[in-house]
C-alpha cells in the first residue's frame, strides 16, 4: 500500500494526498526505459506522470477526458479513483493499481508484462526497487554498450551472476539473439518470480533461473560448469553451461572470488557503484579506476560511468 498523508484543503471541499507522488519512484524508471527505446507514447507518459506523481490538475483533466473518450469498462471506476487520488484521498490506492492504469494507457508489452507480474506477485514484486531510475538507467546503458560491441546482435549463452529477478533479461531478449540465458541467484525466493517475468523464454527453454552461489562454481577444463535446474516437469536436472558472456550487475553485493575463478579469455560485463551508504553493499568502488583495478582484464572493450542521482554506476566490458 502506498503511504498516505491526507489533510483538509483550505476551502474544506476535498482532501489532498501529498504523499502519493513521492512513493511512485518506479515511474522514473519507466521514463528511462521509454526514453531509451524511443517509445512513440513517451510524451503521453510524461503527461500521465505529471498527473499521477505531481497532481497537475491540467494533466488530470486530460486523463479524465481520455477516459470519457475510451468509454466505460470494468475498470473505469478504479481508474477514475486513481486519477483523482491526489484530490480525493482515495484510501485503497497502491503501486499495483497505478501500474495497471499505466499499462492500460501506454501501448507497451514490457509495461503490460510488469503489470501482470506485479498483480501475480503482489508485495514481493517491489516496483520501486526493481524499476527505480538507477536500476533502469543502468540496465539500458548496459544494453546500449553491448549493442555497440556485438554488432551482429548475437550473445550466445549468457550467465547472469546474482541477477535478482532478472527483469533486465527482457531488455536483452528485445535487443539480441540469445541461445540460453541462465540467472544464477543465491536467494531461492527469486527463482519462480524471475522465471515468471521471463515466462515466454522460460517455456521455450531459453531462460532459466536457479539457486547458485556464484562463488561456489566449479569450472571445468573446457571453460564450462554444471548447475542444477528445474525442468518443465519440475524435476531437478544437471545443465552444463559454457557461457559466451558473463553478466554481473551486482558486484557491490559480493567479494571478488567469483571473478578470480573465471577462466582467462572469458567475456565479462560487470557493473558496480560507489553507493557505500547502502548496508547491503559490501564491496563498492570509489571510482572507475578503482573498479578497473579490482577487476583486471586482458582487454577492455568498454569502460565508463553514469550518474544515477543517488550514486555513480561503473561498468566494464571486456575479456578477463
Amino acid at each position: 500500500m502506498i503511504q498516505q498523508n491526507n489533510e483538509l484543503s483550505s476551502d474544506g471541499t476535498h482532501v489532498v494526498n501529498h504523499e502519493l507522488g513521492t512513493n511512485l519512484h518506479w515511474m522514473h524508471g519507466l521514463e528511462e526505459y521509454l526514453t531509451y527505446t524511443q517509445h512513440p507514447h513517451l510524451e503521453k507518459f510524461h503527461e500521465l506522470k505529471r498527473a499521477l506523481m505531481y497532481g497537475n490538475m491540467w494533466r488530470i483533466r486530460d486523463l479524465l477526458k481520455r477516459e470519457i473518450h475510451r468509454g466505460h469498462t470494468d475498470l473505469t471506476d478504479e481508474f477514475l479513483n486513481i486519477i483523482l487520488a491526489h484530490y480525493t484521498g482515495y484510501e485503497h490506492i497502491n503501486h499495483r493499481k497505478v501500474l495497471q492504469y499505466v499499462a492500460h494507457s501506454i501501448d507497451s508489452e514490457y509495461i503490460r508484462k510488469m503489470s501482470s507480474w506485479s498483480i501475480k506477485w503482489q508485495h514481493r514484486a517491489n516496483l520501486n526497487e526493481h524499476f527505480s531510475r538507477g536500476q533502469m538507467k543502468s540496465k539500458c546503458w548496459m544494453v546500449e554498450q553491448l549493442s555497440e560491441i556485438y554488432q551482429d546482435q548475437y550473445l550466445g549463452t549468457v550467465a547472469h551472476y546474482g541477477g535478482w529477478y532478472a527483469t533486465v533479461a527482457q531488455n536483452i531478449f528485445e535487443q539480441f539473439r540469445v541461445k540460453n540465458y541462465y540467472n544464477l541467484e543465491v536467494d531461492p525466493g527469486c527463482i519462480d518470480i524471475s522465471d515468471d517475468f521471463n515466462y515466454e523464454q522460460t517455456v521455450g527453454w531459453k531462460f532459466k533461473s536457479t539457486v547458485q552461489d556464484v562463488n561456489d562454481i566449479v569450472w571445468k577444463d573446457n571453460n564450462s560448469f554444471d548447475i542444477k535446474i528445474k525442468n518443465l516437469d519440475n524435476n531437478m536436472v544437471t545443465a552444463n553451461v559454457k557461457p559466451d558472456l558473463i553478466i554481473n550487475t551486482s558486484c557491490e553485493h559480493m567479494n571478488e572470488d567469483w571473478y578470480n575463478a573465471i577462466p582467462t579469455g572469458t567475456v565479462v560485463c560487470l557493473q558496480t557503484n560507489d553507493y557505500f551508504d547502502n548496508p547491503q553493499h559490501v564491496n563498492c568502488c570509489r571510482d572507475l579506476a578503482d573498479a578497473i583495478a579490482k577487476y583486471p582484464m586482458t582487454e577492455i572493450y568498454y569502460s565508463g560511468e553514469i550518474d544515477t542521482q543517488m550514486y555513480k554506476r561503473f561498468m566494464i566490458i571486456g575479456e578477463k
